[in-house]
């Protein structure tokens, strides 16, 4: 394993992903150079003093980062701080280079009982958003699937999600009704979404992972990125046209999402061979609306989901 980025070069690339996410050029400079060597990271230039990096040079310095040391080096923290009581035994200030308490605690419901560790739990019968978990002392889960929620109104409501005519064909085996949702967690950085994933790519190939997200171009490409097995979304896209009062603003704001989901139809086309996506026809049809749809509007309106293969 390489050694860990560090906290200069790390804060050097995070600027960098954050400006230029689908690629682009940055002036040659000692930092630039180290990326270039250390991670095989673009093409150097030198007679024009540019590293230049594309979309899929992103994607592969991001996994290979999220791989080593756990963290997304497009969002998350540098991974330097340690946990507050850790600190507190040899600084009177606990909070000095600590990361928050929630950092290792992961937002859990379910449906049923919590059926983890080789034991099942009662959960209480009053709405709640679920129970807080240290992530790292669940060993197994004994659910029929995990799902990763991306708002939180849909922790305290899943008994509001129509799930009555799901698609069994997708996987007979999954039954969400039974499923163990997990809280994707806030994007500020005080609420990391780093310790749900880790805790729900933990599971990969031992437990089916679905992604359960808003229909519009983020949504997308959370679900694309998440490293689940399938996308639970409407099974009429259409329905994004629903009447709401207000005007649309979400479409537009989400240019960077757009770009990305672009991207990926462009990789896709360059094998001739390879189907069109069911992620892909969604994308479509909200192309052609120009307009998106919240998970909170799918609980409120007991809209049909469906399970598709991403």
């Amino acid at each position: 394993m390489k050694p860990l980025i560090n906290k200069q070069l790390y804060k050097f690339t995070q600027d960098k992903l954050q400006k230029h996410g689908q690629g682009g050029q940055i002036k040659n400079s000692a930092l630039a150079m180290k990326l270039y060597e250390n991670y095989n990271f673009g093409q150097l230039d030198l007679n024009n003093k540019q590293l230049s990096f594309s979309f899929a040079d992103v994607l592969n310095l991001t996994k290979e980062i999220q791989t080593a040391h756990g963290v997304d080096i497009r969002n998350d923290p540098y991974p330097d701080n340690k946990d507050r009581l850790t600190t507190a035994e040899q600084h009177r200030n606990e909070k000095e280079n600590s990361y928050a308490v929630s950092k290792n605690f992961i937002l859990i419901n379910s449906l049923s009982s919590l059926k983890v560790n080789q034991t099942s739990h009662e959960l209480s019968g009053l709405t709640s958003l679920g129970s807080y978990i240290k992530g790292d002392e669940i060993l197994t889960v004994e659910h029929s699937a995990i799902v990763l929620v991306e708002n939180l109104a849909v922790m305290a409501n899943l008994n509001l999600l129509n799930l009555s005519n799901l698609d069994s064909e997708i996987d007979s085996s999954i039954d969400l009704t039974k499923a163990l949702w997990l809280y994707r967690g806030d994007v500020k950085s005080q609420q990391t979404t780093n310790s749900s994933y880790q805790f729900f790519r933990r599971f990969k190939g031992e437990v089916p992972l679905i992604c359960f997200s808003d229909l519009d171009p983020k949504g997308i490409e959370i679900a694309l990125t998440s490293h689940a097995d399938f996308w639970l979304t409407l099974q009429n896209a259409n329905e994004v046209d629903l009447p709401l009062l207000g005007g649309e603003q979400e479409w537009y704001k989400q240019k960077t999402s757009i770009s990305y989901l672009l991207n990926q139809e462009a990789i896709n086309l360059e094998n001739p061979n390879e189907e069109k996506h069911e992620w892909q026809h969604s994308f479509e049809i909200l192309k052609n609306h120009k307009k998106t749809l919240k998970q909170e509007h799918m609980l409120k309106h007991k809209l049909e989901l469906r399970l598709v293969n991403i």
